[in-house]
């Protein structure tokens, strides 16, 4: 793939680019000539510049450690342009929720590990999920961090412009192993948004790399089920026991016994009973 990391201070955030073709030149930083209007020492509107720049030249781009001092608070979001989010980074930490695992700690908590690079709980990804952004989930490497950060796509053909409209699409799927997740709901797959009658449900198959310790599944952020597997691969179907009306994201957190992890991207399922 063809892409950089544009790097800009919290609230912006840093941001990944990626794009199908070769050549695509940098985006400078938007600079505010008035300095009374700064905000962490450039334009206010500089991620809104770096969408307009991305829808021109067809790519699209995925926040990185969200809740650091190269996060943002999500002030700025487009689901087109920046269709997914890096969830966890094999340099650092992941950011989904306070508390989750491989998460970081406030350092004034004396709770170990320490957030790496600084400490922004508003960056984390379910504060972004609550404002209704639409994310799917991606990992990524940094520095000398290789084969310990999985980003997965399910894409139509083997090219880079399956993958990039992949990514579009939220089909995608973030892990710390070479780690199978494959998530349905009826005729769709993870990153859908859908609408049913009937009570959501979720079909679920993992192939671990180890022993599946436990498998959670989330709505709206929140753990309302945890299976235990107990061994390398499950298939299974969970339905909903408590549906409620309107749009609710769902996902899944796969956690191995030696500690690896995925996650699913969300599916975002209206529930009209």
């Amino acid at each position: 793939m063809h892409g950089y990391e544009r790097s800009v201070s919290y609230p912006h955030g840093h941001r990944n680019c990626l794009f199908a073709k070769r050549g695509v030149r940098t985006l400078p930083r938007l600079a505010q000539m008035e300095e009374g209007k700064r905000v962490a020492g450039i334009h206010a509107d500089d991620t809104k510049m770096l969408y307009r720049y991305l829808k021109e030249m067809d790519g699209v781009c995925s926040s990185h450690t969200s809740a650091t001092g190269m996060g943002t608070d999500w002030r700025d979001h487009d689901d087109k342009l920046e269709p997914v989010v890096e969830i966890y980074q094999g340099d650092r930490n992941s950011y989904e929720k306070e508390g989750a695992p491989r998460t970081g700690h406030d350092p004034k908590s004396g709770k170990k590990p320490v957030n790496i690079a600084g400490w922004f709980p508003k960056g984390y990804i379910n504060n972004a999920l609550a404002k209704g952004y639409r994310l799917g989930f991606e990992s990524s490497s940094d520095h000398w961090s290789t084969h310990i950060s999985y980003s997965v796509v399910l894409a139509e053909k083997h090219d880079r412009e399956a993958i990039v409209d992949a990514f579009r699409k939220r089909h995608c799927y973030a892990a710390t192993d070479n780690i199978i997740v494959d998530i349905r709901s009826g005729g769709h797959i993870m990153g859908d948004e859908l609408k049913t009658s009937a009570a959501p449900a979720l079909d679920i198959h993992v192939i671990g790399t180890n022993t599946l310790a436990r498998i959670d599944i989330l709505k709206d952020s929140e753990v309302v089920k945890t299976i235990e597997p107990g061994k390398r691969e499950y298939k299974g179907k969970w339905t909903d026991p408590k549906p409620t009306a309107g749009v609710h994201y769902y996902y899944i957190r796969v956690q191995q016994a030696d500690g690896e992890l995925a996650w699913a991207s969300p599916m975002w399922i209206d529930y009209a009973p």
